[in-house]
C-alpha cells in the first residue's frame, strides 16, 4: 500500500516542491491549499509526470474546512499515513520596517492598519514606518493563527487517522527563527518557535505505544520564497543587506534549494530510516546555525 501524504500549504512556495518530489518517490499525494487554483495547479503537474495526487481547498485555521478535507482525503485516497504542515504565512504589516529602535521611531501607540479594505488603504500603511509600537495586533495574531494555530488544528484533525497504526508521521516546518531572534519578523519568528515547541510537546503526547505516531520537524535555513523575496531581493534585482548578512553567516556561501529540503522530509517519512526517532528538528541550513558569523 502506497503512503497517503497530506500537505498543508502544498499549492505554492516550498509546498509546491515538497509535493512534487513526494509523487516522484511513489506516494500518493493530498495538496492542501487555501488557493485551490495553487493546488490544482500542482497536482496538474504531478499527474503530467505520472504521479497520483488531489487538490483540495482548505483553510487550516478553520475547523470544518479541515475535517471536510479530511473526509475527502480518506474518500479519495485512504488513511494519511504522513501529514506535512507546510502552510504558513508572512504578513509585511505584521513586520518592522528597521532591525531596531532608532531615537526618532514613532513611539505613539498609533495601529497600523489600513481605514478599508482597498489596496490603496494597504499601500498607505505599507509606506510608513511600523515599529514595535504601532504594528497591529490583529496582524500579529494572523501570522500566528496560521503558522502556529494552523499547525495545532491539522494535526488535531488528522491524527485521528493515524493513532494507533505503525509507522505514521507527522513532521512540522518550523525555521530559523525558532532559533534565532530574527530581525523585523516578531510575529513570524514567535510563531515559529511555537511550532517547534509544539512538535516536541506533541511527540511526547502521541508516540507511546497506544499513539504511535512520530512528530518531527524541518527547520529550513535561508531559501529564497514568495514569503521572504522583498526581504532578500531589491526592487531592481540587486540583493539586500540582509542577503548579505545572511550569505555572511552561513558556511556554504549560498541560499539553499528547495529541492535540498526533500530529503530530510523524505527521513522522516520512512519509518524503515526514522523509525526510533521522534521529538526531532533537522536544521537544513548550510551550516547557518553553527556560525556565529565572527
Amino acid at each position: 500500500m502506497k503512503q497517503v501524504v497530506v500537505m498543508t500549504g502544498a499549492g505554492g512556495g516550498l509546498g509546491s516542491t515538497f509535493a512534487k518530489e513526494f509523487a516522484k518517490k511513489g506516494k500518493q499525494v493530498a495538496v492542501l491549499d487555501f488557493n485551490l487554483e495553487a493546488a490544482e495547479k500542482t497536482v496538474e503537474e504531478i499527474r503530467k509526470a505520472g504521479g497520483t495526487a488531489i487538490a483540495v481547498k482548505c483553510n487550516v485555521t478553520d475547523k470544518a474546512s479541515l475535517e471536510k478535507a479530511r473526509e475527502t482525503v480518506r474518500k479519495e485516497l485512504g488513511k494519511c499515513n504522513v501529514l506535512i504542515n507546510c502552510a504558513g504565512i508572512q504578513d509585511p504589516l505584521a513586520k518592522t520596517t528597521k532591525e531596531a529602535y532608532c531615537k526618532d521611531d514613532e513611539k505613539e501607540t498609533v495601529v497600523a492598519k489600513p481605514k478599508d479594505g482597498t489596496k490603496e488603504a494597504y499601500d498607505e500603511i505599507l509606506a510608513k514606518d511600523r515599529t514595535l509600537f504601532n504594528i497591529d495586533a490583529e496582524r500579529l495574531l494572523k501570522v500566528m493563527n496560521v503558522n502556529w494555530l494552523g499547525t495545532v488544528m491539522t494535526c488535531q484533525v488528522f491524527a485521528v487517522d493515524m493513532v494507533g497504526t505503525e509507522g505514521n508521521s507527522i513532521i512540522n516546518i518550523t525555521s530559523m527563527a525558532a532559533y534565532d531572534a530574527l530581525t523585523m519578523v516578531p510575529a513570524y519568528a514567535s510563531s515559529k518557535a511555537a511550532v517547534d515547541m509544539f512538535t516536541r510537546w506533541l511527540s511526547n503526547y502521541l508516540s507511546n505505544e497506544y499513539g504511535k505516531v512520530r512528530v518531527n520537524a524541518v527547520a529550513p535555513g535561508y531559501f529564497l520564497t514568495p514569503l521572504n523575496h522583498d526581504m532578500y531581493v531589491n526592487s531592481d534585482g540587486t540583493y539586500t543587506q540582509r542577503y548579505y548578512n545572511v550569505i555572511h553567516r552561513t558556511p556554504m556561501g549560498r541560499l539553499g534549494d528547495t529541492k535540498e529540503l526533500v530529503g530530510a522530509l523524505l527521513f522522516f517519512a520512512e519509518p524503515e530510516m526514522s523509525g526510533y526517532i521522534t521529538g526531532q528538528v533537522i536544521a537544513v541550513d548550510g551550516g547557518f546555525l553553527s556560525c556565529p558569523g565572527i
